[in-house]
């Protein structure tokens, strides 16, 4: 008899309990459709089924407020042409990450424009700049699914040989060889269960997998460790070929993909050419400094 009494109750909880979670659920749906789409107005939109990578900034500034006047980046002229490999260097907060981020068309000047093939990368339509530019930042994420469904993200009709391509190219394919579900291996949220530098091989795995033309990466090696980085610059240099490359690093190893160097320091470039002259004035610059310092000692 108690057991009868208690069941209808029993019951009620959990109706109760599906109830709370479906009123979260439409109160998140809720809250993404009232964000703003990504092409607001048909026809607003330019049309670009391929880009080069040929940047030209003139004028541009940003500021995380548009009511602050005060800009975290300004560019009076930046240009790289297609096919170039430029490396973007400075110290913690000079605005390499930003600039990278306007570049990627994932962030808005608040004056000049950022042109990319004599288009503002604004105006171009958000499927073609996906698909044609490769953008991995410290903010990528990886999902709870497969490994096979986290690469799919960056191309769902990849098949299975171009998958264990890219992830031969980022290192990950160890993943694979010692995990016998393979591609289907679960992957937590986040990454969750997977080390930082194995976290980083399969988001640049999925980068790979879409084949872009412009490629865009923010530290994409900063937590594996010297050998893993030393073979996905190997691997790299060849994927790169062909393609144009704007990377922010504070790994020297990195620089070896790259043939052009700029320095920013509080938002602005202050230096930019070639790879070895960059370097070899930073030298002449930290042994002049260093023997100041043993000279005043």
């Amino acid at each position: 008899l108690s057991s009868r009494t208690i069941a209808p109750l029993m019951q009620l909880t959990m109706v109760f309990s599906r109830w709370q979670h479906a009123k979260t659920a439409m109160s998140g749906l809720d809250e993404l459709l009232k964000k703003p789409l990504d092409q607001p107005e048909e026809g607003e939109m330019a049309h670009c089924p391929t880009l080069t990578g040929h940047y030209d900034l003139r004028g541009v500034q940003y500021s995380y407020d548009e009511e602050n006047v005060k800009s975290v980046v300004t560019i009076n002229q930046l240009q790289i042409k297609p096919g170039e490999r430029v490396a973007i260097l400075g110290k913690v907060g000079a605005g390499k990450s930003t600039l990278l981020k306007l570049l990627a068309g994932q962030a808005r000047a608040t004056q000049g424009k950022v042109i990319v093939d004599g288009v503002d990368v604004q105006r171009i339509d958000p499927v073609d700049l996906r698909r044609q530019l490769g953008w991995l930042s410290q903010d990528s994420r990886l999902f709870f699914g497969t490994l096979r469904q986290n690469l799919m993200l960056g191309n769902p009709h990849a098949s299975e040989q171009e998958m264990l391509q890219a992830l031969k190219v980022s290192g990950a394919l160890s993943l694979v060889q010692q995990d016998a579900s393979s591609l289907d291996r679960i992957i937590n949220e986040g990454g969750r269960g997977l080390s930082g530098g194995q976290r980083q091989m399969v988001m640049l795995s999925r980068m790979i997998l879409r084949q872009p033309q412009v490629v865009l990466m923010d530290e994409p090696t900063a937590s594996m460790d010297e050998s893993l980085e030393e073979y996905v610059i190997r691997q790299m240099q060849g994927w790169l070929s062909g393609r144009t490359l704007v990377l922010v690093t504070h790994r020297p190893a990195l620089l070896k993909l790259v043939d052009r160097i700029v320095v920013m320091d509080n938002g602005r470039i202050v230096a930019d050419g070639p790879r070895d002259e960059i370097l070899r004035a930073a030298a002449a610059q930290t042994a002049k400094q260093t023997g100041g310092q043993g000279d005043a000692a």
